[in-house]
């Protein structure tokens, strides 16, 4: 059987560097061993699309704002004369992101005129999250949903329990900038805990914030800023976490708003990947694959629950050694792409029947 030619349109950082988001949500997948009899993969970020089969477009590409939309009319039109089916493939509710804040220039009317074009228009729609689907139901129906995997080529094995190289307890969180709101939720908890078992409890923090405000807000505390590098590309990162993130403990506080609800459990899947017991917001983005006390803690949103559970995690290295366990087991046996790749060739076939023949 020929392999068909994918080519994924995507955005990117500097130089041309594809987002992580683009790595999880597409290239690693459909770059993925199990895949390769069936998919030969391109990527790009020009509107000059190659040659294929067929093309799954991410998100939005960053042309100037104000020609973006004309620009996918021009790829949508080239491919329907082609004869090439068309993916748009959206892991954020880009549509809700800063609704109402006008201060705020990203994504603007003109990014979410183009999600809802693309919506409207692609032959087939492939999302993260069954909250994403939803909202996104009014533009069209049958969306598809394909969770979040990672590459256990980047990732490796399970990896053996953690054993603190000291008797202080490391919090770590990890983010987008986008979560600094998510942060600041439980900053008082945090800097309480922090000041209550001072030299016993440190925090660092790997993006997320802007770093010399987030600093001042912990200054005296036993605190640290981690810089991985803005544009090293996601298969550079992976090594780094598995390589730097010493963490005893990690926290992934999410608000409960339109925007987030859209969000993926990808923290929890990146903590237990490295063997990091998590404590997380118990929220729907993490409630339907968290198991309560089993494989993470989950926290409702107001400081006095946040106050509790960082205390008992922090205190209890019996609870801690068991939800790292049990979530490096969850996560390796069952989100890893050695068993999850398949749902995206299965995806594109709902979307183009007899495309893989």
């Amino acid at each position: 059987m020929a392999r068909r030619r994918v080519h994924v349109l995507h955005g990117f950082y500097g130089a041309e560097i594809p987002y992580s988001c683009t790595y999880i949500r597409l290239l690693c997948p459909l770059s993925h061993p199990a895949l390769a009899e069936r998919i030969e993969l391109t990527h790009g970020t020009a509107e000059a699309v190659p040659d294929c089969d067929l093309l799954v477009v991410e998100r939005h590409v960053l042309w100037p704002y104000e020609r973006q939309l004309d620009g996918f009319v021009r790829v949508l039109s080239r491919c329907r004369q082609a004869g090439i089916p068309v993916v748009y493939e959206l892991d954020d509710n880009l549509l809700d992101l800063h609704r109402g804040e006008p201060w705020e220039t990203y994504p603007g009317d003109a990014l979410r005129a183009v999600v809802a074009f693309l919506a409207r228009q692609a032959d087939g729609m492939i999302v993260a999250t069954p909250a994403l689907a939803e909202r996104v139901a009014h533009f069209r129906s049958g969306v598809l949903v394909v969770p979040n995997a990672l590459d256990e080529r980047l990732f490796g094995s399970a990896p053996e329990p953690f054993a603190s190289r000291s008797s202080a307890v490391t919090i770590g969180y990890m983010g987008t900038l986008t979560h600094e709101a998510d942060l600041r939720m439980v900053l008082a908890p945090l800097r309480t805990l922090l000041a209550r078992h001072a030299g016993r409890v440190r925090l660092e923090l790997v993006g997320g914030v802007a770093g010399q405000r987030t600093a001042s807000l912990f200054e005296g505390l036993p605190f640290r800023m981690r810089d991985p590098g803005t544009e090293d590309p996601y298969p550079r990162f992976v090594p780094w976490m598995r390589e730097h993130l010493r963490w005893d403990v990690a926290i992934a506080p999410l608000e409960d708003d339109a925007f987030t609800r859209g969000k993926s459990d990808l923290k929890y899947l990146d903590y237990g990947a490295l063997g990091i017991p998590g404590v997380f917001s118990d929220v729907r983005a993490y409630r339907d694959t968290v198991r309560h006390r089993e494989t993470g803690l989950l926290v409702a949103n107001e400081p006095a629950a946040w106050a509790e559970a960082l205390e008992e995690i922090v205190s209890d290295g019996a609870l801690r050694a068991r939800l790292a366990e049990a979530a490096a087991h969850d996560v390796h046996g069952h989100r890893m792409l050695r068993t999850q790749a398949m749902r995206w060739t299965d995806a594109i076939e709902t979307i183009v029947p007899g495309f893989f023949g």
